[in-house]
């Protein structure tokens, strides 16, 4: 069975290049007329904190990848900046659709719950332990800049999950 590829949503990435933006714009507007250093401090993290997000957001329209790739070894997330690449079938022990602020996500828990922060370093370990506290799942995808219907991502991951498990039945 071929890989099914899921490419991000390129109006969504659009919008939300966009209005991160017009946040770092408002930033250097704080940061401009902030005489103390309450505004000095709020200005330069808008603008840190959303300059960063516009630039993944720029980057990913310009490499056009594939955000989420589902494959016979498993779940390849590649949907956020804190995506965790390849979770394989047998580190995954289900899967579950949340609604966090308003969101939905596609949440996936794994066997082992330091799975995905344990790959990761820097900036990006981080920011999945505190991911980890908001969220019970381990890879949270977010399911509206995917460019599928929920169906074809749940029919796709059924498809080659059911797969994986006949595959493990046969080797024990």
């Amino acid at each position: 069975m071929s890989e099914y590829m899921i490419m991000p949503k390129t109006k969504r990435m659009v919008t939300l290049a966009f209005f991160s933006l017009v946040f770092v714009m408002v930033g250097i507007f704080i940061l401009a007329s902030g005489s103390s250093i309450g505004p000095l401090i709020i200005g330069a993290l808008t603008i840190i904190i959303f300059g960063l997000c516009f630039i993944y957001y720029v980057i990913v329209l310009i490499k056009r990848e594939p955000a989420i790739i589902i494959s016979n070894e498993g779940i390849i997330d590649k949907s956020s900046y804190i995506g965790p690449g390849l979770v394989r079938w047998d580190e995954i022990e289900s899967f579950e659709f949340i609604n966090f602020s308003g969101q939905l996500y596609l949440g996936i828990y794994t066997i082992d719950r330091d799975l995905v922060i344990n790959r990761m370093s820097g900036i990006k370990k981080v920011f999945n332990q505190i991911n980890k506290g908001l969220l019970e799942t381990q890879v949270n995808i977010p399911v509206k800049n995917l460019n599928c219907s929920m169906d074809e991502l749940v029919d796709a991951i059924n498809e080659r999950w059911e797969q994986a498990n006949k595959k493990d039945e046969y080797q024990i």
